[in-house]
């Protein structure tokens, strides 16, 4: 089981995958078919996309759980109302059989509905290891874009498993990252979802703004290439996905190392 996730850098198989928003979100391929590759390309883990465990069968599961590339973060879509139980348990039990190291979830939308998602959620972390990061995606469209509304969450949320990701590199402005920081602080932001914002020079510029405000606040979390150049058009292909994720890790280690 991972301990050490400073500096820890992982491919989002949703970064691979053309069906993540549309096709009914059924995958389009067996994520046990790339571990060797994302072995070699030097990535620390995955964060293993939901369904890619959730929708294929027994032998792909034990291929995931045995592969060279750990799971770092399970990535969950399920949901918090009390109608979403046989979801959440469901998603609990993979990331339980693969030992993940972390879990993204994100809350729902509605404020009326606060209280229950923050009480399933700490019920659904108790069906998986105390050492699991529960890590909540700060996400537009949901209670917890606003940080202050988060501070409060949090300061609810028993413990130091109960973590944050953010958005550096295009997601959050730099102004809006900064909050962050000041809200919640480095303690509870460990995970940066990495979707670099622009082309070409534009891109490396959304890159180092955005370390700069991490480096000022003292991060110390993993990251995540969550989505890459090209992500979402008609003529998404894989092969063309992965080597842009590749490109993408080269620029991070290589901001890292400064």
């Amino acid at each position: 089981m991972e301990q050490d996730f400073e500096g820890k850098i992982y491919i989002g198989t949703i970064a691979l995958e053309r069906n993540r928003w549309g096709g009914g979100r059924v995958p389009t391929y067996l994520v046990s078919e790339w571990l060797g590759r994302f072995s070699q390309a030097g990535f620390d883990g995955m964060e293993l996309w939901e369904n890619h465990a959730a929708l294929r069968d027994e032998p792909e599961l034990a291929a995931l759980a045995a592969g060279p590339v750990p799971v770092s973060v399970f990535n969950s879509y399920t949901g918090f109302d009390d109608d979403a139980a046989e979801t959440r348990a469901r998603a609990a039990e993979l990331a339980t059989r693969f030992d993940a190291a972390g879990v993204k979830f994100n809350l729902g939308h509605e404020p009326h509905r606060r209280d229950a998602y923050v009480r399933n959620a700490v019920a659904w972390a108790e069906r998986m290891p105390a050492h699991t990061r529960m890590l909540c995606e700060c996400h537009g469209g949901t209670i917890m874009e606003d940080p202050d509304v988060a501070r409060e969450v949090y300061a609810e949320w028993p413990g130091p498993r109960w973590q944050a990701i953010v958005h550096p590199f295009g997601g959050h402005p730099v102004e809006e990252l900064h909050r962050w920081f000041e809200t919640l602080g480095s303690d509870i932001i460990t995970h940066a979802h990495v979707a670099i914002a622009g082309e070409g020079e534009e891109r490396r510029e959304y890159l180092k703004q955005g370390m700069e405000v991490l480096r000022k606040h003292s991060y110390r979390g993993s990251y995540t290439i969550e989505f890459t150049l090209g992500t979402g058009a008609p003529d998404e292909e894989i092969e063309a996905m992965f080597t842009n994720a590749l490109a993408d890790l080269a620029l991070l280690r290589k901001e890292l190392c400064q």
